[in-house]
């Protein structure tokens, strides 16, 4: 639910409240007329995270409203003739909760400030239904509750006129980001952050873009056709030779295979004439089978999509795959809206059935009267039969404006029977393959798997649904997979390094061909180099990926193993004029052979096509250093982050509890003196850069019910600050962090412009860097005495080890 479906819906309340004149004498009737539906249908509460009359030291809770198993909200209910509010003001108003207007509500936020105290709750809700009052009943910030505002809506009308708010205050949307304590804040005087203006020793306009040869744009052609496509949807034979096979996957090639065979052999006998008692038998037992339910698991990015048409496109028998009626269903063009998706897959199939079945993609009178044969003989036969006997062609225009209705009114029952047609009348198999579900969250996911449940329960057919290893872990653990019968293939993430091998390989044994025979493979891709070059340029991809161990690992990591972002990465690098790629392509095909310096290869990949880094023309790289200047904190935040992350990944083994709520990352680092909100608004960064990932693999926004762990992606960049020979990455955020110290910043602008700087020169340049982060981290960070910060000192003491010691 969003804002906008909640006004709605909150409008529809208020006008069968007011028009209806709903009887609310007493508090059980408020609570059942309006409350109830105020915080489910309305402000969005779980209906299953609501507790009512929970018992604690102060007495019964009217409500107490959960999210992810903590205590959240509580509500103290008032019959609507009790009176709240001591002023006849009619507007949603802010008023002293120890002041005259709400004397008459004292009772009531004291017993709700009560009950707050008891269940570690901070903020509280008073309503008689209403009239609803919104109290910080536990500050966190100094101020005496009683000192504070409280937010008072008097009646429905000024809940409808100022319903933003009121949704902020209320909704576990807006409970669970705080946004309570943002608009208290404001109400009482807006609080400013500490803020400064930060500058940067290289400037943004000093950054330019790096010019090519014409001999590397030629390059990024080659790269982009062999390297960066992850289809093969117009080079089969690239597809099926680039392909990295393992035990895994050509394990699932056979059975996938057997299950395909023995499903067509069952076809063949429900399809025999012989007619025969025996064959009846087998018929009705086969018919009652209903195929198979397969999932593909793996990772993001392990190409489980490019497996399964792999699969039938190559891999299956050339007259298995004939008798094979492939249908696949792209979730990703869908809207994810999980109300309409059954009918959205409906329409996906009945389109996609029409296509692979008639010849016009659509079906004839003829063919959809051959589907419902059997509904037009009753119908000749019973129902209309002196209509058939008497005028054919009405007989049929009755028949077909049945059939019509039939498709338009009830496309599950039309998909089912064309289906059916494709089996028994055509001998086909149906493979349904369900794709990209995993783009979507587990709710989400639920209902389409349900919806592959029941094709695969009313039809003969064979399911795939390609899934990520952490989705299945998931909806196993609570969800249909509990009940799913389906068989699971693991197909696990090749190395970046296998993938470009895979590439290359294809790249040599092409260009060789066209050596040898005078073929034209590479012109009609548009590529227009010599075959030495094309030739050169492949042994340059092995030299710098294949054959360097540290980098394929970068770039791996970088990429969280996922192969197009992997690709992307080495595409960044490759055609970065940083490495000129064209000189070692150059150098192979007059017989010299050399690579790039390493340094070189990591700069290439921090800056692409330009002379330094900037962090928003990054899509891989995150600047780790880099804070707000309207809210300065320490620039080790995001380490300081990283390093809780790798202690609880570290601490266990079981993949549940690797990940931690946001809510415990907030409250280790309060008492190191750094504001809850700040912490939020780096852990957005590092949610953003793929550094950590959330449980939901769909979610975007950081809540603190919200459950978190460090990523590949955020160990290698870690790794960039504590164990960088080069110092590549730690050079370039010295010179691209804003900062405060202008110190800092002429000192090192004077070094920089003094000319070409050797490698002493920028290990100086990060030596002051690092003093000053060090120094900006005392400022704004105080790490408690407590065990639970060891790592954190530790990690500080690392960093001035590592770099301080020049």
């Amino acid at each position: 639910m969003n804002i906008d479906q909640a006004k709605e819906k909150f409008c529809q309340i208020y006008i069968e409240i007011m028009q209806d004149k709903v009887p609310l004498e007493t508090e059980q009737d408020a609570r059942f007329q309006v409350i109830d539906r105020i915080l489910v249908e309305v402000l969005g509460w779980d209906r299953a995270g609501i507790r009512t009359e929970p018992h604690t030291d102060s007495g019964y809770v009217d409500y107490l409203l959960t999210a992810g198993g903590r205590n959240k909200f509580v509500v103290e209910a008032k019959r609507t003739s009790n009176l709240l509010i001591d002023t006849y003001q009619p507007r949603m108003a802010w008023y002293k909760v120890g002041g005259p207007a709400l004397q008459s509500a004292t009772g009531g936020l004291e017993q709700a400030k009560r009950y707050c105290t008891d269940t570690a709750v901070l903020f509280s809700a008073l309503t008689t239904g209403l009239q609803w009052i919104g109290f910080w009943a536990v500050r966190t910030d100094g101020v005496p509750p009683k000192e504070g505002k409280a937010a008072v809506f008097p009646s429905l009308e000024a809940i409808e006129q100022n319903f933003a708010v009121f949704y902020d205050l209320f909704s576990q949307e807006g409970v669970l980001a705080n946004l309570y304590q943002v608009h208290v804040h404001q109400s009482e005087g807006l609080q400013v952050n500490h803020s400064e203006v930060l500058e940067s020793v290289t400037e943004i306009s000093e950054r330019r873009l790096l010019s090519k040869s014409l001999l590397l744009r030629d390059l990024e052609n080659i790269y982009r056709s062999f390297f960066s496509s992850m289809s093969g949807e117009d080079d089969p034979d690239m597809l099926a030779k680039c392909f990295v096979e393992s035990k895994e996957s050509r394990a699932a090639d056979e059975s996938l295979e057997k299950i395909t065979r023995n499903l067509l052999n069952q076809i063949d006998i429900v399809n025999s004439d012989r007619g025969t008692e025996l064959e009846n038998q087998i018929r009705a037992s086969v018919e009652s089978q209903r195929g198979d339910f397969v999932l593909v698991i793996g990772n993001k990015g392990a190409g489980k999509s490019t497996f399964i048409d792999r699969f039938f496109r190559l891999v299956l028998d050339k007259q298995l795959r004939e008798n094979c009626l492939v249908l696949r269903v792209d979730l990703a063009n869908s809207d994810g809206n999980q109300s309409t998706i059954a009918s959205w897959l409906t329409d996906k199939l009945k389109v996609e059935l029409e296509k692979n079945l008639f010849t016009d993609g659509y079906p004839s009178y003829d063919e959809l009267q051959g589907v419902f044969f059997q509904e037009y003989r009753r119908w000749s036969n019973g129902e209309y039969r002196y209509l058939y006997e008497k005028d054919k062609i009405a007989f049929k225009q009755k028949f077909g404006e049945w059939m019509a209705d039939l498709a338009l009114n009830q496309p599950h029952k039309y998909v089912r029977r064309l289906i059916e047609n494709a089996v028994n009348a055509r001998s086909l198999m149906p493979c349904i393959v369900f794709d990209n579900t995993d783009h979507f969250p587990q709710s989400f996911q639920e209902s389409v798997f349900q919806y592959a449940q029941s094709i695969y329960r009313e039809c003969f057919s064979f399911i795939i649904c390609p899934i990520t290893d952490r989705t299945i872990w998931q909806l196993s653990k609570s969800g249909p997979l509990q009940s799913y019968e389906h068989r699971g293939f693991y197909l696990p993430v090749p190395s970046t390094k296998e993938v470009l091998a895979k590439r290359v390989d294809f790249i040599k044994e092409k260009a060789k061909e066209d050596m040898e025979v005078n073929g034209n493979y590479f012109t009609t891709k548009g590529i227009r180099l010599s075959i030495p070059d094309i030739t050169a340029f492949a042994f340059s991809v092995e030299d710098i990926f294949i054959n360097e161990d540290y980098i394929g690992r970068i770039v791996g990591w970088l990429s969280n193993f996922d192969i197009r972002r992997s690709l992307q990465i080495a595409q960044r690098v490759i055609t970065s004029p940083i490495i000129d790629i064209a000189e070692l392509v150059k150098a192979y095909a007059i017989g010299q052979r050399f690579s790039p310096q390493r340094r070189n290869i990591k700069k290439a990949l921090l800056f692409g096509d330009y002379n330094h880094f900037y962090q928003q023309d990054s899509s891989f790289i995150l600047n780790l250093f880099e804070v707000n200047s309207n809210s300065i904190t320490s620039p080790l935040i995001r380490l300081s982050i990283l390093r809780l992350l790798m202690d609880v990944y570290s601490e266990h083994t079981d993949p549940d509890k690797i990940y931690l709520l946001v809510e415990d990352i907030l409250n280790y680092f309060e008492p190191a003196t750094i504001s809850r909100t700040i912490v939020k608004d780096h852990l957005k960064a590092l949610l953003d850069y793929r550094l950590i990932e959330p449980y939901d693999p769909t979610d975007v926004v950081i809540y603190e019910s919200q459950r978190l762990k460090i990523t590949h992606c955020g160990r290698i960049h870690y790794e960039f600050v504590i164990d960088d020979k080069e110092g590549v990455y730690m050079s370039e955020m010295a010179l691209m962090t804003p900062v405060s110290s202008q110190q800092y910043i002429q000192q090192t602008r004077n070094l920089v412009n003094n000319g070409k700087l050797s490698f002493q020169d920028w290990r100086r340049i990060t030596k002051w860097f690092v003093q000053y982060c060090l120094e900006q981290d005392k400022i704004y960070m105080s790490l408690p005495q407590s065990n639970s910060y060891q790592s954190q000192r530790i990690l500080r003491e690392t960093i001035r080890n590592t770099w301080l010691q020049y």
